[in-house]
């Protein structure tokens, strides 16, 4: 059946997922696990603030998984840009600083994984979102 036969409140929802991680191994793997959504449009692996803001002036993105430790800055500055620049999407932060949770949460992340142990429901949350 095509999509377009769907009524429209009966189609699935796609979306469009960033992957801000400066460790490429992190990032390619959860790549590979989004792939795996099929409510994904498109995935973007980026790793800097830089590169992500330009992705982000580019393209709407409903979903981003977001690292702390960023060659050319915090992750906490894109956290500020997303409320600055009045963006709503779901902000998934993906770190081992947990001393930075509140923080991140204050300032608009929907949810803080630590980068050690919670990578399974990372994953599950983006299938969900």
């Amino acid at each position: 059946m095509q999509l377009s036969n769907i009524p429209q409140h009966l189609k699935p929802s796609f979306y469009n997922l960033l992957i801000v991680e400066d460790n490429l191994l992190i990032g390619e793997k959860i790549v590979k696990a989004a792939k795996e959504v099929s409510a994904i449009k498109e995935i973007r692996l980026t790793a800097s603030l830089q590169d992500a803001i330009s992705f982000l002036n580019e393209t709407k993105v409903e979903i981003v998984t977001l690292d702390l430790s960023l060659p050319d800055g915090n992750g906490i500055e894109l956290l500020k840009w997303f409320k600055e620049n009045k963006i709503e999407t779901k902000v998934f932060v993906f770190s081992t600083s947990k001393e930075l949770k509140q923080i991140c949460l204050r300032y608009g992340a929907s949810a803080f994984f630590d980068k050690a142990k919670d990578f399974d429901e990372l994953i599950e949350t983006i299938k969900k979102a």
